[in-house]
């Protein structure tokens, strides 16, 4: 399997802080995914709970109780951190705060995602609909955001998800620092366009249940559906109209992007980059890209050329893309530093949290 967004933020932002000479030690709940990188880690437990339904379990049971665990405290001893910078905590929680403040050492915080809000993280429920918070998420949160003084720092990868959870951590400066966008070499997409792209999880929150819908009414005016990525939703991806290419990585993943004419992302959830990496991922490599409206998408227009948005249902997706294939192409952004940028405001932050 491969990792997610915050794993992909953790493991660029630990590189490119140690390449900046900075001494960087990771405390992860499970094994990594994805391709290692060379920094010092100390992993708290065995399994993972996308894989272990015992630890999705003992994951829950924690986030109710959300107190130090001996292995959490003689982490942070052995390392004796000058900050504590976390993000997702499923398997750690924010006890980690706790732990932290008993020493001395500022806490800065980035939110991936609703996991202080839910215990599934997306806000949804399983088909994609939103889900109303109940008794149990909201003894969960309460018992969650006990620690949350502690926390100096609150980092958001979109302006929606600052404004979500600013009154959640009251004590604590919010920032916004958005992923960076790399622009790479790649070939021109046709136009108008024939193919259509979805990379990512198959997953109902991120609108895969909307493109099986629509591929055979896109395949029946000349335009097909691709998709590569893995989760629940393949075997129905499979036995669809759609063209699935499995999951790909490194240079099939760039010959996956340059197959595809235009990226779509329809997430249902309120996602949370103001953009996730997948639609940069998309503008990277030339493309235009049709993203739903919901959280952090709906930022991406103002911020870059080339993104049209969406409301995430059939017929308003059959019109954007007839809107799209009449319009001329608009040319790839090429903005410069940007990793940079992203760097130097991480330890801008950090410089904050210590003063």
């Amino acid at each position: 399997m491969s990792a997610g967004g915050a794993e992909r933020y953790t493991a660029d932002l630990a590189a490119g802080l140690r390449d900046r000479g900075h001494d960087v030690h990771l405390l992860a709940a499970a094994p990594p995914r994805g391709a290692a990188v060379d920094v010092r880690t100390t992993v708290l437990h065995d399994t993972d709970w996308r894989d272990s339904i015992r630890r999705r379990v003992v994951n829950r049971a924690a986030d109710l109780r959300a107190e130090p665990q001996s292995a959490l405290v003689r982490a942070i001893e052995r390392t004796a951190p000058d900050i504590v910078h976390t993000g997702t905590l499923p398997g750690i929680t924010t006890a980690v705060w706790e732990v932290a403040a008993r020493k001395d050492v500022p806490v800065v915080h980035t939110v991936h995602d609703y996991y202080l809000l839910c215990a599934r993280t997306t806000l949804t429920r399983r088909d994609g609909s939103p889900c109303r918070r109940g008794t149990y998420c909201s003894v969960r949160s309460r018992r969650l955001l006990r620690h949350g003084r502690f926390v100096s720092q609150l980092i958001g990868v979109s302006s929606h998800m600052v404004d979500v959870h600013r009154g959640l951590l009251t004590d604590a400066t919010a920032h916004v620092v958005r992923h960076p966008l790399e622009p790479e070499t790649a070939s021109a997409p046709q136009w108008p366009p024939q193919v259509l792209g979805y990379i990512g999880r198959l997953e109902r929150e991120k609108g895969v249940g909307l493109l099986i819908g629509i591929a055979p009414a896109l395949r029946a005016e000349g335009l097909s559906v691709r998709v590569a990525g893995d989760g629940s939703l393949r075997s129905e991806v499979e036995r669809s109209a759609i063209d699935y290419r499995g999951v790909v990585h490194g240079e099939n993943k760039r010959h996956f992007l340059e197959s595809c004419d235009v990226g779509i992302v329809p997430s249902l959830w309120l996602e949370p980059g103001g953009p996730p990496y997948s639609l940069l991922e998309w503008l990277a490599a030339g493309r235009t890209v049709l993203a739903s409206s919901r959280g952090g998408l709906a930022e991406t227009p103002a911020l870059y050329s080339g993104v049209d948005t969406f409301e995430p249902r059939p017929e308003a997706l059959v019109e954007a893309v007839a809107k799209l294939r009449a319009a001329a192409p608009v040319g790839p952004p090429r903005p410069t530093a940007d990793r940079d940028r992203w760097l130097d405001d991480h330890e801008r932050i950090y410089v904050l949290a210590r003063s």
